[in-house]
């Protein structure tokens, strides 16, 4: 299965979650996109759900002169690291308290620039969405995935258009439902499943989140969800 881009796949992702969520569309589910990559897919779900649009940042934390991610921060939360990646290297995680620091601003300043002064929308009670643009890597999605469990969503979801088997059947542990269309045994890098695969900018991620925001969202420093 090959998806002309990322719109495209949003489109059959959201057919599939669209039955599966029956009577839980509307006020009842939040869609996040795991950002930015993310958001052009969840746009699609979002619209046909007709729910609102928020996103979750990740960054992947690394130890220099090494490629392979040794952790990953998301939103407030403490950071998730591979505790064998990081045995494997002989760093400790308190080595890594300059990385931690500096990604959890790049965390927040994304964030500040795609809401552009609007609140994360609460999830508490709600049914949460979280869509990537593919399931390749456990511990960027399983940080965001903590991350949005700390709101309380009465049920949480990840889905994706592809995903690396192995991947999704770990992060089921970490969900109520994993929801993919294709899941190859090997899928290390979500971009050769697209015809079209560009970086999504920071000016697209906070056009998205502009377009399907409720109308009612409040600026920061309005009472709101988590913060």
């Amino acid at each position: 299965m090959r998806f002309l881009d990322r719109s495209a796949a949003g489109h059959q992702l959201a057919r599939r979650l669209v039955p599966l969520l029956d009577g839980r569309t509307g006020a009842g589910v939040v869609v996040l996109g795991l950002a930015p990559g993310g958001l052009p897919v969840a746009a699609e779900v979002a619209e046909a759900l007709g729910a609102p649009l928020d996103a979750t940042v990740v960054r992947a934390l690394a130890v220099p002169g090494h490629d392979r991610p040794v952790g990953a921060i998301a939103d407030g939360d403490p950071p998730l690291f591979d505790r064998y990646t990081l045995k494997s290297l002989g760093v400790t995680s308190a080595e890594l308290g300059a990385s931690v620091k500096r990604e959890r601003v790049e965390v927040r300043r994304r964030e500040a620039l795609y809401r552009q002064g609007r609140t994360r929308l609460p999830l508490n009670g709600r049914t949460a969405v979280l869509v990537s643009d593919g399931l390749t890597d456990v511990l960027t999605t399983r940080a965001a995935l903590h991350a949005l469990a700390a709101d309380l969503p009465e049920h949480l979801i990840l889905a994706a258009p592809i995903g690396d088997a192995r991947v999704a059947a770990d992060l089921r542990r970490d969900v109520d439902q994993v929801v993919c269309l294709h899941l190859p045994r090997y899928a290390h890098a979500a971009g050769p499943w697209y015809g079209e695969f560009h970086d999504v900018t920071d000016r697209e991620a906070a056009v998205l989140l502009r377009r399907y925001a409720p109308a009612e969202q409040p600026r920061a420093g309005h009472p709101a969800g988590r913060s």
